[in-house]
């Protein structure tokens, strides 16, 4: 595995973990190899080999509101479209619409 481009995060007690801002970029992480933004408001975020997925709950949460007025709302999809078991994806919203949102994730 290369050297991450950003700074690793201290989750003691997490396998992986993760800050990103809007436009999919990772602020620091641990156990996070690549985050990337598929459209907006999706981002598809990989982690390590040795995550085991299947067995783990990943765990999102918004950083603050791209438009305060309407109602934001992040999901995670265990099971990303992609064929890679160590992927899962998170889209954000802002009312109805899917937009670019800062979030952290957490897989415990």
């Amino acid at each position: 595995m290369s050297t991450p481009s950003y700074p690793l995060a201290n989750a003691p007690y997490a396998q992986a973990a993760a800050v990103v801002n809007g436009d999919g970029t990772v602020v620091r992480a641990q156990g996070v190899v690549e985050v990337r933004r598929i459209a907006d408001g999706s981002y598809s975020v990989e982690v390590s080999k040795d995550i085991d997925l299947d067995k783990a709950v990943p765990l999102a949460s918004l950083i603050g509101r791209v438009d305060s007025s309407l109602p934001a709302q992040i999901y995670i999809n265990p099971h990303d479209t992609s064929d890679d078991p160590h992927t899962f994806g998170v889209t954000t919203y802002s009312g109805a619409a899917r937009v670019d949102n800062p979030f952290t994730v957490i897989v415990p």
